[in-house]
C-alpha cells in the first residue's frame, strides 16, 4: 500500500506526541508498540490536566476498553486536534453504548473496532459478548458505511478481514494471523497505530490504510518465529520497530 509507503517514514521522522486515554489492561503493551513504530506515547487520565496534555499532543486515542466518566473522554477529545475512537466492547453494556453515543457526534477522525463493536455503535444488539464480536467483518461492512457517512470518519474495522470505511472509499485488507485472538490488546494496539499515524497524516482514510497494513504485515512476520503467545508478543513489537527502522 502506497500510504504505509509514505508515511511510515514521516512517522519515524516527525516521533509525534500520542496522548492515549485508554484502557489500563493494555496500557503498557499499547505504549511498548507505539514507541517501536517512533511515537512518543503519553498515558494521561486525570481530568485536571488531559485537556492540556491532549491538547498539546498531535493526536488522541480514547478507548473505552475499562469504562470511565464519559465526561474524561469528552474532554479528550474536545482538546484534540485529531482523534481515534476505539469502542471497546460497544454494545457489551448500557454504559458502553451510553458513552460511545455521547462522543460519536464530536466526529473522530478514525473509529477503530471489531464487526460487533461497529454492528452495536450502528444500532444493532446481541452482536457483542464481553468484549468480543459475535459477528464478522463482512456482516457489518454496511453498517461500518452508514457510520462512516452519518459521522463524517473512517472506519477501520479489524477481525479476520479488515476493512477500511470512508464515506467515499472502501479498502479490504487480508492478513495477519491466528495468534492474534490468544494475546490481550491486539485490538488496542490497532487504534494506538491509527492514532499515530493519524498524527502525521491530513486523510484519516491513508492513516487507517497504513495502521492496519502495517499491523497485519507485523503479525504474519511475527508468526514466522513465534512459538506460543508469549514469544508472539514480542516477536509483534520487535517487528514493528523492524518495519520503522527500515
Amino acid at each position: 500500500m502506497s500510504s504505509i509507503g509514505t508515511l511510515l517514514p514521516r512517522l519515524q521522522a516527525q516521533r509525534p506526541l500520542v496522548h492515549c486515554v485508554t484502557n489500563p489492561v493494555t496500557m503498557n503493551f499499547v505504549a511498548d508498540a507505539l514507541n517501536a513504530v517512533s511515537a512518543r506515547p503519553i498515558m494521561a487520565n486525570s481530568p485536571a490536566e488531559i485537556d492540556t496534555i491532549a491538547g498539546a499532543a498531535s493526536a488522541v486515542l480514547v478507548n473505552m476498553g475499562v469504562p470511565q466518566s464519559a465526561q474524561i473522554y469528552v474532554q479528550a477529545a474536545k482538546a484534540a486536534q485529531k482523534w481515534v475512537f476505539d469502542p471497546v466492547g460497544a454494545g457489551g453494556t448500557k454504559l458502553r453504548i451510553d458513552v460511545a453515543q455521547q462522543l460519536l457526534p464530536l466526529r473522530p477522525g478514525i473509529i477503530r473496532g471489531n464487526a460487533g463493536e461497529i454492528l452495536a455503535l450502528g444500532g444493532q444488539a446481541g452482536v457483542v459478548e464481553g468484549v468480543d464480536s459475535l459477528a464478522t467483518p463482512e456482516e457489518a461492512a454496511g453498517v461500518a458505511k452508514l457510520l462512516a457517512e452519518k459521522y463524517r470518519t473512517v472506519v477501520a474495522m479489524t477481525g479476520a478481514t479488515d476493512y477500511v470505511v470512508s464515506p467515499d472509499r472502501i479498502v479490504r485488507l487480508t492478513g495477519g494471523d491466528g495468534l492474534m485472538a490468544s494475546i490481550t490488546g491486539t485490538g488496542c494496539v490497532a487504534g494506538a497505530l491509527c492514532t499515530a499515524f493519524l498524527a502525521v497524516s491530513d486523510d484519516p482514510f491513508d492513516a487507517a490504510v497504513a495502521a492496519l497494513h502495517l499491523m497485519s504485515g507485523a503479525a504474519d512476520h511475527a508468526a514466522k518465529s513465534a512459538k506460543g503467545p508469549g514469544s508472539f508478543k514480542v516477536a509483534l513489537l520487535d517487528a514493528f520497530y523492524s518495519a520503522s527502522s527500515q
